[in-house]
This record gives structure tokens, sequence and C-alpha cells, in this order.
């Protein structure tokens, strides 16, 4: 390896462990060009395919987690882990890292643990209100624990080390208008437009609740539609809602989120940290569904955050019948989606990216 600075980021499964780390180390890249970044994954994570297509190496290592029925493959994890480890000291001893940051999956413990007993100094960002269990195992043995929401205070036993930052997030240029924005998506910026994002997999149930409600909201008001469904429903919801073709934007996904963001009046999401993020950085008062499957039920606990500060409302999965009444109160409220639009801005923040940043510099020259 050369002089130049190494960094080694380890998270990965699901877009949202792996986004906050590429957008980590996008920006020490922008800030020092020079600096050599690599990923540790697995080969069956999101990462696998996200990270070479970025252009940033990855090494893929021996992880698995362990699955809540009983199994021959939990009997397998720790001779699993076992391997893992060893694969890390070799990869962290090879690379010679400066730091070693993680952002949560199961692929983080063992480069993080590996890490912390080589003496190189480490960085956990965490996403959820509710830590993950890798987090809270590894946050007695880190330099820092950067959390994303004041609440996750409570779950650790070493506290010393906490730093509350936010969520790193893609760059928006939000300053556009939204005029240009809609214009985007074929729409009317003279009407109120409702953007519905279920993550990159969409939200069967968001889906199936709004389709039954949209004949009665569209005969009642002006609203119009930026839809992501998903996949899996595209087909379906694209042919039930032909005849508002000039009023719905439909998408298997949305690749630009800065222009729907900007259009968009008023959102109903799932309560991903990542989507909180940028939905408080871009100030679009909210309707949030929880997933109720989630590890931990940490979405519930991620909306409920956010409702505190009045900055969004929380609608559970099985209270869905209730959709349409409270779109429908929101469109007509407009003072109150100002007010939930200033919440949610005043819940984010937009330098997330750039203190975490600094801070693994801080790290890696061992000024803590």
């Amino acid at each position: 390896m050369s002089n130049a600075e190494t960094y080694i980021f380890a998270g990965g499964g699901t877009g949202g462990h792996l986004y906050p780390a590429v957008a980590m180390a996008q920006r020490i890249k922008e800030l020092r060009p020079q600096s050599y970044i690599r990923f540790v994954g697995t080969r069956r994570g999101l990462e696998n395919r996200l990270i070479p297509e970025l252009g940033f190496p990855l090494s893929c290592v021996a992880v698995r987690g362990v699955t809540r029925s009983l199994t021959l493959k939990n009997i397998l994890v720790p001779f699993v882990l076992i391997k893992g480890v060893v694969q890390c000291f070799s990869l962290l001893l090879k690379y010679k890292p400066n730091a070693v940051i993680g952002t949560g999956g199961y692929v983080s413990g063992p480069v993080v643990f590996s890490a912390a007993l080589l003496g190189i100094p480490t960085l956990i960002q965490e996403q959820n209100s509710y830590p993950g269990l890798t987090t809270r195992l590894l946050s007695r043995w880190v330099k820092r624990v950067h959390i994303s929401f004041e609440e996750s205070r409570s779950y650790f036993k070493r506290t010393d080390n906490l730093v509350l930052t936010g969520n790193p997030v893609r760059k928006f240029e939000l300053s556009k208008n939204k005029k240009q924005a809609c214009a985007k998506f074929g729409l009317n910026p003279d009407y109120p437009v409702l953007l519905v994002y279920g993550g990159s997999q969409g939200a069967h149930a968001i889906n199936q609740a709004l389709l039954d409600s949209l004949a009665e909201l569209m005969t009642a008001s002006s609203l119009q539609i930026i839809w992501s469904t998903g996949q899996a429903d595209y087909n379906a919801i694209q042919r039930a809602v032909k005849s508002y073709a000039d009023r719905i934007w439909i998408s298997a996904y949305i690749s630009d989120m800065e222009a729907a963001y900007r259009a968009a009046d008023m959102a109903l999401t799932r309560a991903g940290a990542l989507t909180i993020a940028e939905l408080t950085l871009a100030g679009v008062p909210s309707i949030l569904v929880p997933y109720p499957y989630a590890a931990a039920n940490h979405q519930y606990t991620n909306a409920r955050a956010l409702e505190k500060n009045n900055a969004c409302i929380v609608l559970m999965q099985d209270k869905l019948e209730r959709l349409s009444t409270e779109l429908m109160s929101l469109l007509k409220d407009e003072q109150k989606r100002s007010q939930m639009a200033e919440a949610m801005r005043q819940s984010s923040f937009p330098n997330a990216t750039d203190e975490i940043v600094n801070s693994i510099f801080a790290i890696a020259r061992r000024d803590v």
C-alpha cells in the first residue's frame, strides 16, 4: 500500500446499513482524493452489487446471523464467525487502515471487533433510534459511536463515546423551486403533490391502502401523486390508476429522489432511518407507516421519536383503513402542513456527513 490514508468501511446486507457508509466514503474522497477506501461485506448483501458499481473495492468475509428458529444454520454460526474473524485479522494486517468504520449489519461485528483488538481506531455510525445488537455489543470497545436520535442514549451502558450527529445522507439541492421539480414528473405545481415511497422494494400494504382510498381522494380533492410502487406491485397498480394518468406519476423506483422531495407537499412512507433523515432534511410533512416486522420494531421507535416533535403523523399498518381520513385532513389543513414541515426541518441534521467524516479524521490522527 502507498502512504495514502486508508479507511475500511464495514456494513451492509441492506441499504439502511450501506448507504450511510457510501455517503461517508464519498465525502472522504471529495476532501482527500488520495485516500484509499475499501469496503468489507458479504456475498449475499446489497454491497456485493452496489459497491463495485460505485468504484470502491470490496472484500467479502464469512459471517452469518442467527435465525429465530432452531436450525442447523444456527449451530454453524460460531464456526462461521471464527472463520470471519480470522479473515478480518488478515485483511486488517494487509491494509493497515488508519481507521475502521462500522455501520451495522452482521458483517460490521467481526471487522470492528478485530480492528479494536489490533489497536486500530474504530467508529460506529448507528442509524436507528433503537440501536442494533451489533452496535450495542461493540460500543464499549470503539472510540466513538455516532447516533442519529437522542433517544438512543438510554440503550448504551457506556455513554462517554456517544456523539449525536444524525444520519449521513445523499446531498440535496433543495433551493430549486417546486415548478421545476413538478415538470420532471408531468404534474401541475399549482396543486398538492403526495409522495408515496415504500423503499426500494416498495410497501405492498401502503400500496393497497392507497389504492383502496384512491377514488375517494381523487374525487374529493385536486391531489396529485408521485408513486414509487416497488417492482412487485408496479404492473397491477399501473393498470389500476390509468384513469388518473394526468394526476399520477408512477414508477417501480424513483431514481431522482431530490426532485421528488422538492415536488412533494406531503409524503406517505415507511419509517426507515434514512427515509426519515431525507424527509427531515427536505422538510416534507409526512404520514409514516412503520414496517411492523423490522428488527426490534425499530421503525416504530424511529417514527415515534419524530412524532414527539409534531413533525409527522404515525399510522400503524393495522390501522391503514384510516389512511383516507388522515390524508384528507392533512390536505385541507395548510397551516398544519406548514408547521409540520418546519418541525421536520428542525429535526434534521444537515451537517451529519461532514461531522462524522471529521470525527473519522480525528480518530485516525488519534486525537481521541
